[in-house]
């Protein structure tokens, strides 16, 4: 059997398969983590796409209608090269007056070659106002399509050039647009000559430029022209996946599913669809400015989604393999978990055996009485030096409970640091308490107890370590009561002091007195001997009176002392210096001072100290006047007080001497005194809890200081 163990250290092998469904759980969490990250990134990538999809329609429905306005600019542009060209009208009125003018009409078939040409027209006719043909290019009697002849009459009321939308030429079944330019004779009154006409084929450019996709790869993808007439949207163009569509193509305006048909209706952007050939897609749709075209982008969904398609089937095998390697990572640790809970397991047993030993042999150590005891309040265990503190043996001590050997003045305090460290308020306690030994003795003791909990906090048993003190207790009532008759014999000191310096003013007072009458009555019936005797007699007593004045003020600092409260120096110093203006006016000395603090302390006292120092500087002065300054300096916790002078200065050694009673540096002679002032100033300083000290230079002046706690700071 163990001698001792810690609980809470030891685990079942259960402990191990135990933490199985905390793994499956941290799997599922992966998992669920794994899953909800990749269907954020995926809802992140598709909506991402989708918009960059649009955007790229957007920018073709855009491309092409910039192009296909320039394309009609330029066409407009043709017309009004011969619109209200004088040399062209002058050829055309030539021609009507002269039919057989061969030159004439070689120029003007010269004319209507070269836009031909460069305008990618495949026909020109001049006809005029009765729609004859005059000239064409190139030649034939081939003449205009119906819908063209109607419009001549059109153009010549209108009197500008017209762009003659899509139509169909009903003799070769071919679709054509035309420029027809009105030729006026500006100088006849604006009488309309006749009307040329450029058929333009949209075969040779408008339709390849219409069909032609700017991105590479696109392999449903197509440009679509329509316009409405009446309910029906036509289409102008030739189709991708739909032969002969341009202008036979046609749905009704109720098919709102079209593209095509919802932009003949007004609405523009990106919308999804049905194509003329039944298939989703995905279009952009606008309406081409200045004409009543619209434009019609469209590409097949499945087309433009089938990269996210692929990215899903990525993803979800990414996901597949990321949740396999989970699942084997968790695996391994288990099973690593389980091997390691194995080998910590039989670890923690050495290092038990290892550390009961090395319990074992500290506690039996003859260094302190060491005990455990159970939450009831038993001894469990108890080593020997213990023992011989209490004068029992171990198996008398555990068959007695704590409170027993407890004195009884001392249980209830220690009853009540038990309970807090028992309800987990502390985790500790230390106190100073009593035992009663087997023989009645009272023993002092040094405790310190600590409490042992289970896994669920609930407290297992306390570990004490007891150390007899009684010998140092004793000391300390001995060194109280010593401390307590010095605090009586300063008192009585003190007392004293006071006593002999107040009761001995009175017959030194009738000594000077009669002294001094013996001068005045005598003084000139005596001999130079007898007066210079009395002179010594009445210059002793004023000293002696001075002295026990002085010494009477030094006993007062503690017998008369007064509570403290707050204290502004700045009303202190005026009285200060109104006390000490005959010195002043007899030095003509210069006193200034910085603003000074408010403090906490006797202000009687305080101005004692402030007067003492100022009456110093006065009085030990050189041969300039005094210059006296008084400064303040705030510190952490305290004020520090300075009385600066320019007077004689005292040499490094004697600094710290001049703080003593009676301690002079100069003759009664040089400067009067009794050298009690500073040594009051110390005494007070210290009573209000600062400091005293000095800095000077000798024959430069000096500096004296004191510091004060800061208001209301002990």
């Amino acid at each position: 059997m163990k001698w001792f163990s810690f609980p809470g250290r030891d685990a079942s092998p259960e402990s191990g398969f135990r933490a199985a469904p905390s793994f499956i759980l941290i799997f599922i969490l992966l998992a669920a983590g794994i899953i909800t990250i990749s269907y954020v990134f995926f809802q992140s990538y598709q909506r991402n796409f989708r918009v960059e999809a649009e955007r790229q329609l957007e920018a073709v429905t855009e491309l092409k209608i910039n192009e296909l306005l320039r394309w009609r600019i330029e066409r407009e542009g043709d017309g009004n090269v011969f619109y209200n060209n004088s040399a062209f009208v002058g050829l055309v009125r030539r021609l009507y007056d002269q039919p057989e003018d061969v030159e004439t009409q070689a120029q003007l078939q010269n004319w209507m070659s070269k836009i031909s040409r460069y305008g990618q027209y495949d026909r020109a006719w001049l006809m005029d106002t009765q729609s004859v043909t005059r000239l064409s290019v190139p030649g034939g009697q081939q003449p205009p399509a119906a819908p063209t002849m109607r419009m001549v009459s059109e153009v010549l009321q209108s009197g500008r050039p017209v762009f003659q939308d899509f139509y169909r030429n009903e003799k070769d079944q071919r679709v054509y647009l035309a420029v027809m330019v009105p030729i006026i004779d500006e100088s006849n009154a604006s009488r309309p000559l006749g009307v040329l006409v450029l058929q333009i084929d949209p075969t040779a450019y408008l339709y390849p430029f219409i069909q032609r996709w700017p991105v590479s790869g696109a392999k449903t993808a197509e440009t679509l022209l329509v316009r409405r007439e009446e309910n029906e949207v036509v289409y102008l163009n030739e189709l991708r996946f739909q032969a002969d569509t341009a202008l036979n193509l046609r749905f009704p305006i109720t098919r709102t599913d079209l593209p095509a048909v919802k932009v003949a209706l007004g609405q523009e952007g990106v919308v999804e669809g049905t194509d003329y050939r039944g298939i989703p897609v995905l279009a952009a749709i606008k309406a081409v400015p200045d004409s009543p075209w619209f434009m019609v982008t469209r590409q097949d969904k499945a087309e433009v989604f089938s990269p996210i398609r692929q990215r899903l089937y990525q993803m979800v095998a990414a996901i597949g393999l990321m949740l396999f390697s989970a699942a084997a990572c968790v695996g391994l640790v288990w099973r690593k978990q389980r091997v390691g809970f194995y080998r910590e397991k039989m670890l923690t047993m050495k290092a038990l055996i290892k550390s009961d030993a090395v319990f074992r042999s500290y506690f039996e150590l003859p260094l302190h009485g060491l005990a455990v005891t159970s939450v009831e309040k038993g001894w469990l265990k108890v080593n020997d030096h213990l023992c011989s503190i209490l004068g029992y043996t171990r198996e008398e001590i555990v068959r007695m409970t704590w409170a027993e050997m407890t004195y009884p003045r001392d249980l209830d305090a220690d009853v009540e640091q038990f309970n807090r460290l028992l309800a987990g308020q502390i985790e500790k306690y230390e106190m100073e308490k009593r035992f009663v030994r087997k023989d009645g003795a009272v023993v002092w003791t040094a405790i310190a107890a600590g409490c042992v909990r289970e896994a669920d906090g609930a407290a297992d048993h306390f570990i004490c370590s007891i150390d007899d003190i009684t010998a140092r207790k004793a000391g300390e009532e001995k060194l109280a009561e010593t401390i307590a008759e010095l605090r009586a014999s300063n008192r009585d000191l003190e007392q004293f002091a006071y006593i002999a310096s107040h009761d001995m003013q009175e017959p030194l007072r009738m000594v000077a007195g009669y002294v001094q009458l013996l001068e005045r009555r005598y003084k000139d019936k005596l001999d130079q001997d007898a007066n210079d005797f009395i002179g010594f007699a009445v210059d002793g007593a004023l000293r002696m009176r001075q002295l026990i004045d002085s010494l009477l003020e030094y006993s007062q600092v503690q017998t008369r002392q007064r509570s403290f409260e707050p204290v502004d120096l700045d009303q202190v110093l005026p009285g200060v210096l109104r006390d000490l203006e005959g010195s002043v006016l007899e030095t003509s000395a210069q006193i200034t001072a910085d603003p000074l603090p408010h403090v906490y302390g006797d202000a009687l006292q305080l101005g004692l100290v402030l007067q003492n120092l100022i009456s110093n500087a006065l009085k030990f002065h050189g041969e300039k006047s005094p210059e006296v300054h008084i400064a303040a300096e705030e510190l952490s916790k305290y004020w520090k007080i300075t009385v600066r002078d320019n007077g004689i200065g005292i040499e490094p050694q004697y600094q710290e001497r001049i703080f003593k009673i009676f301690q002079r540096l100069h003759s009664h002679a040089e400067y009067p005194g009794t050298g009690i002032g500073l040594t009051v100033c110390k005494r007070i300083v210290e009573r209000h809890g600062g400091e005293t000290g000095v800095e000077s230079e000798y024959g430069k002046g000096s500096s004296f200081w004191f510091t004060l706690p800061k208001k209301g700071e002990k």
